[in-house]
């Protein structure tokens, strides 16, 4: 839903990122320690043990993947309670990210997306023109309704804005 929200540059696809990701909170959050566990609490009562996968197989790591997805939807709903999941998650597999990071990616794009996240809040054209022409790996276009006199756009990086991009 993400990426189609980033693509289509529509609300209805982030209201469904939004309302998947507060089930995914309410059904498979590990409360004591962080991370996302890989079964559901409602149907775990006979497991002995809920693991919380950090390694990235054939498939990225769900909670690689979750945590980028944390971010991103911070700064797009502008819910920074997103944002405070995503750093309890990557506390909870620091230890991990460390030893061993050749072992999860998804957790390091996760984490490159915890310290480099940037907003580009400019004109519709003015994104798709920017998205296709450039890699940005840690960035999300928003398109602004309104920007100061002479402005291009605005950026903020993570939660800090710097003055309005006149060129």
């Amino acid at each position: 839903s993400l990426a189609l929200d980033e693509v289509e540059l529509a609300n209805e696809w982030l209201v469904s990122a939004l309302k998947v990701q507060a089930e995914f909170d309410e059904y498979l959050w590990a409360i004591k320690g962080g991370g996302y566990f890989n079964a559901a609490s409602d149907n775990a009562s006979d497991l002995i043990l809920r693991e919380r996968s950090w390694v990235d197989n054939a498939t990225p790591s769900a909670n690689g993947v979750a945590i980028a997805n944390l971010i991103r939807l911070a700064f797009l709903s502008e819910d920074l309670t997103h944002l405070d999941r995503a750093e309890q998650a990557l506390k909870a597999f620091s230890s991990l990210l460390e030893s061993s990071p050749t072992s999860c990616p998804s957790l390091c794009v996760a984490m490159d997306w915890y310290r480099h996240a940037t907003v580009v809040q400019t004109q519709t054209h003015r994104i798709r023109e920017w998205s296709t022409q450039f890699y940005w790996p840690t960035v999300l276009f928003l398109p602004a309704d309104t920007l100061p006199s002479h402005a291009m756009g605005l950026v903020c990086k993570g939660t800090t804005c710097l003055p309005p991009v006149q060129t």
